[in-house]
């Protein structure tokens, strides 16, 4: 059997020198074909060849680094597509996500190169070149065959439980589930749903993440069956089977450092946040459709424990309050609420809400949609003081625009929190306007922590960093410093951070620009905390102050 062909692209003479012997001690599969000193000239090789399999660039490079020549050769319509493994430092990682967003298969960190850590990487490679040629071969590709399997479980998890027993009726469904028992079998299955903390829109992006799940799940630790599935543009569903006699928690055991891994590599080098909700192990094919309706449930747990995590049955919490129970005491809950508020003191309704909080999570530990829609329904009522008071909504708009559907789309509880105390505060402060001036005192170490936020909002500050500066514990700084401003220390400070950040806009920054002038280091993350204070990107809200310039100028 031929060799796979190699070309090594480095601009250090003597990286491209140690790649070659150590590819030479670690495969006998693959020769190296060339080498090339930067990208343009590797480029310019690679069009006059067109029989590269494997290429390993590093990433930094003068003239064209590795990640603008991933792209050019997108571009390039080379007759055979090899993979790209990117060769990386430790400080590159925002250059690996790139490269993994246009395509590369994998990377290898160049400090730790040695014939231990290259030899799984080619053996990877190796494996993935000859799946390619296996697929080529056959009249039936597997990737049909995973879409086929994909399309059938996809139908069967969307399915009502009411309309489970009519699959004997149904000849063509029957045989769907014949091919996935044959692909799949039926014994020890479950279900992990990937849910990802935003939506994706883009095609390349989606694509990157099935080869990344593919990838790790396809290794042999696995020790079992799974499928890939993208259930829609924020969900992607693994089924999987371990035909071989396996206890429940040693399923758990291997799944779990699949997922983990997973989520690991989606974070870093996709900057992805995710949840995974994974269900229980059972056996049957009908069962399917319990295990995914279970998954999904799981995975919207991350609106109270935050993304970042796997998600399991025992997550989900029984009620502590009883419907009838809970019904009896919102209704009472809402109108203290609104009077408190009436209330120049602003310790009685932060009070109030602390409560109703509270008790919507004891009603609710598992539901966010239900909690989100309480509390929408709340901020309505609550805009009735607004208008006897002579308080527009538009007034607010700017600052909160569309309440009730921004609520609703809050991705966790912590900040749920925040966006309505933050919400009920500044609406406090518009029907009490001079109860504020009174009550401006604040102690020494408050005012303190207040002046160094101002001054320093642009670095990576904390609150253990301000409770040193001020002389406390962080834990009486953090009680202290709500009390007394009304808002917590992250509110605070984010909220400090995006006021910045609107007279940056404003003035015409670039939002990279602006990202890094209020203290944040990933633009992607500024634009996501900027959307969920303000109710709009970036780009949307210096659009909407140029309209308003614009018809003031004409005023």
């Amino acid at each position: 059997m031929a060799k796979y062909q190699a070309f090594i692209i480095d601009d250090e003479p003597l990286a491209r020198l140690a790649l070659r012997e150590y590819i030479s001690l670690t495969s006998t599969d693959i020769e190296i074909a060339g080498e090339a000193g930067d990208g343009e000239e590797a480029l310019t090789l690679l069009r006059e060849r067109q029989d590269i399999d494997i290429i390993l660039a590093d990433i930094q490079m003068p003239r064209m680094n590795g990640v603008e020549l991933l792209k050019a050769l997108r571009d390039a319509s080379l007759s055979r597509e090899p993979l790209v493994i990117m060769l990386s430092a430790y400080g590159d990682y925002s250059y690996v996500r790139d490269s993994f967003v246009l395509g590369a298969f994998d990377y290898m960190l160049k400090a730790k190169l040695d014939e231990a850590y290259i030899a799984p990487v080619l053996h990877k490679t190796v494996a993935e070149l000859n799946r390619r040629q296996s697929t080529a071969a056959t009249i039936s590709p597997a990737q049909d065959e995973e879409e086929m399997v994909c399309a059938i479980l996809h139908r069967l998890s969307l399915s009502h439980a009411s309309n489970l027993s009519d699959y004997e009726q149904d000849d063509e469904l029957r045989q769907g589930l014949a091919f996935v028992r044959n692909h799949l079998g039926e014994k020890n299955q479950e279900v992990a749903l990937i849910r990802l903390s935003e939506i994706i829109p883009f095609e390349h992006v989606h694509r990157m993440v099935l080869q990344t799940i593919r990838t790790v799940t396809n290794t042999d630790r696995n020790e079992g069956v799974c499928r890939v599935c993208r259930h829609d543009d924020r969900h992607y569903t693994l089924f999987f089977t371990f035909p071989e006699q396996c206890s429940t928690l040693a399923i758990r055991r291997l799944t779990q450092s699949v997922l983990t891994d997973v989520k690991i590599r989606l974070r870093q080098f996709l900057n992805l946040n995710l949840s995974i909700g994974i269900s229980d192990v059972a056996s049957g094919v009908m069962q399917w459709n319990r295990l995914f309706k279970q998954a999904e449930r799981l995975s919207i747990l991350s609106y109270y424990h935050g993304y970042d995590r796997l998600l399991y049955p025992e997550a989900e919490r029984p009620y502590r309050i009883e419907e009838d129970d809970w019904k009896e005491e919102w209704a009472s809950f809402k109108p203290e609420l609104l009077q408190a508020l009436k209330e120049a003191d602003h310790t009685l309704w932060k009070q109030r809400m602390q409560h109703g909080l509270e008790r919507l999570v004891e009603r609710f530990p598992s539901s966010p949609d239900d909690i989100k829609s309480a509390l929408s329904d709340l901020i309505w009522e609550v805009g009735s003081l607004m208008h006897q008071n002579g308080v527009s909504w538009e007034k607010f708009h700017e600052q909160f625009p569309h309440p009730m559907e921004h609520v609703r789309n809050l991705e966790t509880w912590d900040e749920t929190i925040q966006w309505v105390e933050l919400f009920l505060e500044k609406l406090h402060d518009k029907l009490h306007p001079k109860s504020r001036c009174t009550a401006s005192w604040l102690s020494p170490v408050v005012a303190k922590a207040k002046s160094i936020l101002e001054n320093h909002f642009d670095e990576d500050i904390h609150l253990s960093n301000i409770s040193e500066m001020v002389g406390v514990s962080e834990s009486y700084l953090s009680k202290q410093f709500a009390k007394e401003t009304g808002i917590n220390f992250i509110s605070y400070l984010t909220n400090l951070r995006i006021e910045k950040a609107k007279e940056g806009l404003e003035n015409g920054l670039k939002i990279y620009d602006v990202a890094e002038k209020v203290g944040y280091v990933n633009p992607e993350h500024f634009s996501r905390i900027f959307k969920k204070v303000t109710g709009l990107s970036p780009v949307a809200y210096r659009k909407e102050k140029d309209k308003r310039f614009v018809i003031s100028s004409y005023m």
